[in-house]
Parts: C-alpha cells; structure tokens; sequence
C-alpha cells in the first residue's frame, strides 16, 4: 500500500481547515485504534473494517457512503464509537450483530434518510442503552452485557410520535432525532 507505516497516514489537511482525516490514533504496539476520515469519501464501507479488531474509533461521517452498514462491524468487539453520519446509507442498523460491540457507547446514524424500520422499546439496541429498563419481554432476544451505550442518534421519529414522517426511521430509544439538516433536531431525549 505504502512505504510508511499505516500509523503514519495523515491527510495533508490536519489542521480542522477543510476535509481530511486519516489514521488518528495507534496504541504503543503500533496498532491503528482510530480512524478518522471525512474526505468526501464515495462507495459502500468496506467489510474488511471488521478485522480490525483493536480499533476503538471508527468516524465515517460526512462522506458520500451509499450502501448497508456491514455486519462485519459487529466484529470489531473494542469500538466504542461508530459515526456513520450524514452519508447516504440505506437498510436498517444491523442490531444483532452490533449487540456483539460490549463497549459501544456512541453510535451515530443521523442524515441517513434512506435508513428506515422501527427499533422498538426492546430491541436489542435499546437494551444497550444505559438507561434501559426491563424486563425484556420473553419472545425479544435478551441482551446480556453491560449497558453502556449513552448516544444513540437518527434521522428518525420518536415511537409513537405524531410528527408525520413515514419514511424515518421510528425509535423508542434514541437521544436525538434528526430531520435532514444537522439543525433539524425534531426530539432529544
């Protein structure tokens, strides 16, 4: 790939001026734990991300990333922030394979609009939440680790909200809800 060592990759644009990003952090073995990239990025997300198991940070946001979210991220049992906001990402959060992210505390999916379903008061990522409040129900898969995710955010539509959006995604259990501008916050929790 290149001469350099992976830790090394820096945009040429690091100074918060414009877009950039690149390879933000590696641990003391030189193993990358975060990755930033906001470089106007085209294409689906790779699934390759999900092998590398040591990353802690993954930030995608503010791209032009068009595709499904990989299960393949639900790999990745260190991540305790995955930003995926404002691509255009379509299909619904692979909840039973993000369950497997014991350290999850933020995961952002905001101004994807083509993202749709209902994640209901007991869903898998609701239980994940650090203010969920059981019990689970019997027929609803039981999530069995700590609960520790504090931000959840969607272009979405609180449950049972009377806002009149149908094609959002409708959440019982996220702490903001977008509409389609970063400054459209229709419900924060």
């Amino acid at each position: 790939l290149a001469a350099t060592h992976e830790c090394e990759w820096k945009s040429r644009i690091m100074d918060g001026a414009g877009r950039g990003g690149g390879i933000r952090r590696c641990d003391k073995n030189k193993t990358v734990v975060e990755i930033s990239l906001y470089n106007e990025l085209t294409g689906s997300i790779p699934s390759e991300l999900g092998r590398l198991w040591n990353l802690r940070t993954l930030y995608l946001g503010r791209n032009h990333l068009t595709g499904t979210i990989p299960t393949e991220l639900g790999m990745i049992r260190k991540l305790s922030s995955l930003s995926l906001q404002w691509n255009d990402l379509s299909g619904t959060i692979p909840e039973k394979h993000l369950k497997n992210l014991l350290t999850l505390r933020a995961l952002q999916v905001e101004g994807n609009e083509k993202m749709g379903g209902k994640i209901e008061r007991h869903s898998l990522l609701c239980q994940m939440r650090n203010r969920y409040r059981g019990p689970t129900p019997k027929d609803q898969e039981k999530y069995t680790g700590r609960r520790i995710l504090r931000i959840l955010t969607a272009t979405c539509v609180p449950s049972g909200s009377s806002v009149g959006v149908s094609d959002r995604l409708e959440c019982a259990c996220c702490t903001e809800c977008f509409g389609k501008t970063p400054k459209d916050l229709i419900y924060q929790r």
